[in-house]
């Protein structure tokens, strides 16, 4: 890299807040979304909440909130899974809260869902109960796929 360009890539970055990360280019951060989805649909909890952690910090301000609650429902998730119920309790509803306000559906997932499957999970550790894990699943709103109805 020359210099110049050094010099201009380290502007660049000087720009980005503390802890954030520039914009991903939409065809990137289309594969790492979906790489997610697919990731917490496989019960992959960690590995989700990583690739959605690289998108919330390349996020614009209007999606952070968005990013950070699927992140927190995924790591109450985690909790869950290693029968850690109070972290599982605080990231659960941390997470909730912060995804409700993009009800019923965004950035092409149906966001109500995943928030009434989780409120369920929280409410049986409210009441002491250790819920049975029946994974949540994330359900796209679009589809790639061609047209079935022939």
């Amino acid at each position: 890299m020359s210099d110049a360009a050094a010099q201009t890539d380290r502007a660049h970055r000087d720009d980005v807040p503390r802890g954030r990360t520039p914009a991903l280019e939409p065809a990137e951060h289309d594969r790492l979304f979906r790489r997610a989805v697919a990731l917490f649909n496989g019960v992959r909890y960690w590995h989700a909440h990583e690739a959605w952690e690289t998108l919330w910090r390349a996020a614009p301000d209007d999606d952070r909130d968005f990013y950070q609650g699927l992140i927190q429902v995924a790591a109450g998730l985690l909790h869950l899974q290693r029968r850690n119920m109070r972290g599982a309790r605080n990231k659960l509803r941390e997470g909730l809260a912060k995804l409700r306000p993009y009800q019923p559906a965004y950035h092409g997932i149906f966001v109500n869902e995943l928030i009434g499957e989780a409120t369920r999970l929280l409410e049986d550790l409210d009441a002491g109960f250790l819920p049975y894990l029946i994974p949540p699943v994330i359900r796209l709103t679009e589809t790639d796929t061609p047209d079935f109805s022939r």
